[in-house]
């Protein structure tokens, strides 16, 4: 089995960097926002997404839509600062596998990710 691919998306340059340099054992591909996310997916498919859901111009949930649209069994993490009731409920309404609120510490995404990719296209695990 190859190395798991990865796409991360997000406004914030540091936060991108960061979650790259924690998953550098996968192969990781970073969007500064959801349309270069979504060009990206437009080319291929990656294993998991993990995408913030507020950034400018075109938001995380675009993102997630477009994805479902294109690969309805990608898994795909959120990750935000803004975790109110309401982008919960709409990111586990996307089907996402996990939320992480920011900010959460490596050991919680290492375990969000890892959960995520060992979970099949029905949301059990492998």
């Amino acid at each position: 089995m190859g190395t798991k691919s990865i796409l991360v998306v997000d406004d914030e340059e540091v936060m991108r960097e960061f979650l790259s340099d924690v998953l550098e054992e996968f192969s990781v591909e970073k969007a500064s926002d959801g349309d270069e996310a979504i060009a990206r997916l437009k080319d291929r498919k990656f294993d998991l997404i993990i995408t913030d859901m507020k950034m400018p111009r075109v938001s995380g949930e675009e993102v997630i839509k477009f994805a479902r649209q294109a690969y309805p069994d990608a898994r795909i993490i959120v990750i935000s600062g803004y975790s109110s009731l309401f982008s919960v409920g709409a990111a586990v309404d996307y089907g996402v596998c996990s939320f992480l609120s920011k900010p959460f510490t490596i050991k919680q995404l290492r375990a969000e990710v890892e959960k995520s990719l060992a979970q099949d296209s029905n949301g059990g695990t492998k």
